[in-house]
């Protein structure tokens, strides 16, 4: 993998995950929560039952990116060991070991997807948690 086509597979990645974010986010679909009164319990009263399904499939989608973005901050992580100490796994794997110039492309790739989907995900909560005002 080179630096042009990891970038290219990130942006798409991305994209795929904001337009999703987006979708199920969009005001049509989710409504506006009430206004937060001090006395009343928080919740999604005065919604209609199709907001609240796009609501919940909205949060699950939230958690999803943030599990996602925990797989791809461990894998960067630990294509970053492998960097750190190369000729330890250069000498135990040998010649199966991709260069250390692509291993640290690999990390740099995984870590960048992760903190993109963390991004996406802060975008869709706050977007789930609007009030009017």
């Amino acid at each position: 993998m080179d630096a042009l086509t990891a970038i290219v597979i990130a942006a798409v990645i991305g994209a795929v995950a904001l337009a999703a974010a987006a979708f199920l986010t969009a005001r049509s679909r989710i409504g506006v929560l009430p206004a937060a009164a001090k006395d009343a319990a928080p919740g999604m009263g005065g919604l209609s039952e199709s907001a609240k399904q796009f609501r919940v499939f909205g949060w699950v989608l939230v958690v999803l990116l943030y599990l996602l973005a925990v797989f791809c901050l461990l894998q960067g992580l630990n294509a970053l060991r492998i960097v750190h100490h190369f000729a330890q796994w250069e000498t135990a794997f040998g010649a199966t070991l991709s260069d250390q110039a692509e291993m640290t492309l690999y990390s740099r790739f995984w870590i960048a997807l992760a903190v993109v989907l963390v991004a996406i995900g802060l975008w869709t909560q706050r977007r789930l948690r609007r009030r009017p005002g």
